[in-house]
């Protein structure tokens, strides 16, 4: 082979996009009905899950989808262990820190309680003589991340957390309406608890990839925005409502 050859393989291979390599996504192992790991397949599986499958296979990226704790996932992106992760709130110091791309979809947060609990609230202040449970790394609201309570941060998942609501080891929790209601159907505890006062807020959930993979995530803004043009993201989500 002549050295213009070997120069020209050299300069097409420097030019074949990294993106063409398989992504490795995470996400949370313990977050239903928006991510975990199905029991009887052993494979991620949830709505959020399948959102980012379909927005990936519309961009033409492979990928390879594993599940970690929360806490886990946060630490693999910021170093740039794993290109993408899902699904995070968007507080002013999740996109100050990554590079959010979304939403994919809005979810509503809200406090829930035991039938005997606190009957209902004003403002967060009165909600001051209770323990609150929340999730270990997880925010919220910015207005709940930032309110004086007594706050109960031991869980480690969103399961975890209404077991403990349950079994009285806290008084109030907080999360998202839809995921709290399965996790206490779950649990067989639907009618022993409730939810309190009014939703907090309908927050937009996005994936995050390191702040500087501007390229990348372009790439899934752009499947995301194929698969809302085409009707799959409706029909996901009307799957799991």
């Amino acid at each position: 082979m002549s050295l213009a050859h070997l120069i020209l393989l050299g300069l097409l291979l420097m030019a074949m996009p990294a993106l063409a390599l398989p992504w490795v996504v995470a996400s949370d192992e313990a977050f239903p009905p928006y991510a975990y790991l199905d029991q009887k397949t052993r494979q991620p599986a949830g709505m959020d899950t399948e959102i980012v499958r379909a927005a990936l296979e519309a961009a033409s990226q492979p990928y390879q989808i594993q599940l970690y704790p929360w806490e886990r996932v946060k630490k693999m992106l910021d170093y740039k262990q794993v290109d993408m992760a899902y699904q995070f709130v968007g507080t002013p110091e999740r996109m100050e820190k990554y590079r959010l791309v979304g939403p994919i979809r809005n979810g509503v947060t809200v406090l829930m309680t035991r039938r005997d609990g606190p009957a209902d609230y004003q403002t967060l202040e009165d909600l001051s003589p209770y323990i609150v449970g929340t999730v270990l790394g997880f925010s919220y609201t910015e207005t709940f991340d930032k309110a004086a309570l007594k706050k109960d941060a031991g869980a480690t998942s969103p399961l975890q957390l209404v077991q403990k609501l349950i079994a009285r080891r806290v008084d109030v929790i907080i999360g998202d309406k839809a995921q709290l209601l399965y996790l206490a159907r779950e649990l067989g505890a639907d009618k022993d608890l409730r939810i309190l006062g009014q939703p907090l807020a309908e927050v937009p959930r996005y994936v995050g990839f390191p702040k500087d993979e501007a390229i990348k995530a372009q790439r899934f803004a752009d499947g995301l925005e194929k698969i809302r043009r085409d009707g799959t993201l409706d029909k996901i989500l009307s799957k799991w409502q």
